[in-house]
């Protein structure tokens, strides 16, 4: 496991005063081992600005994931191209010559599985074929990023847990609008829910109204050191 997790998010569609924002999402992940971006957002510009604007350093990233073709999750991988040739990109399968025009370097997920030293892949999921991260960081548990959760943000978090055997301390990321079903499953194994991007303001609401102990609100610019 790893000994502490750092979450910073770059981009969220809800912004912070001193920080561009943009439909988008972007997560930087850095524990005692590694570096990593979870998702780039949409424009280059935005993960530019607020990098520059937080005295975030992207030259020296261990890696990079993405979490599905959108191009919402995929926009501001241009800039990181430009600044960190050459990175190792974990993707879904499928076509991504993009990337590598853009100097990055695509590794696909075929399957579940531990893709770096504590740091575990769903593999595709759904129609959409998107994958979630699942970290283990020490005396916490599993701490899950989404991108979109298109095949359900519930079933893509059990799916982790399964493949880890760790508890899940914490859910972030886009909940894709989901149906209160799908939070009250994710509220019953989860100590924390932070619902955020294509999320919607209604299932922050229903969370943070029924399980206000459960509820971690994230915006462009929150950062959570962990544990």
């Amino acid at each position: 496991m790893v000994r502490y997790l750092t979450l910073t998010i770059l981009n969220d569609n809800i912004g912070t005063e001193g920080l561009k924002n943009d439909w988008g999402w972007s997560v930087l992940l850095e524990s005692d081992k590694w570096r990593l971006l979870f998702d780039a957002d949409t424009k280059p510009e935005v993960i530019e600005y607020n990098t520059k604007r937080m005295n975030i350093n992207l030259e020296n990233i261990d890696y990079a994931f993405l979490s599905h073709y959108h191009s919402d999750h995929y926009g501001g991988f241009e800039y990181i191209g430009k600044i960190r040739k050459e990175l190792k990109i974990f993707v879904p399968p499928r076509e991504s010559d993009f990337l590598r025009k853009w100097g990055l370097r695509p590794t696909n997920v075929h399957e579940a599985g531990e893709i770096i030293e504590d740091a575990w892949s769903t593999g595709p999921m759904g129609f959409v074929r998107e994958q979630a991260l699942g970290v283990k960081v020490d005396s916490l548990g599993l701490i899950v990023i989404v991108g979109c959760s298109h095949p359900g943000v519930d079933s893509m978090a059990y799916k982790l847990k399964n493949l880890t055997g760790e508890d899940i301390f914490l859910v972030m990321g886009g909940f894709h609008s989901p149906p209160k079903r799908r939070l009250d499953n994710l509220a019953a194994f989860s100590r924390y829910i932070s619902p955020a991007h294509c999320s919607g303001d209604a299932a922050k609401d229903y969370v943070k109204r029924k399980y206000p102990e459960k509820f971690l609100e994230v915006r462009t610019g929150s950062k959570i050191k962990l544990p």
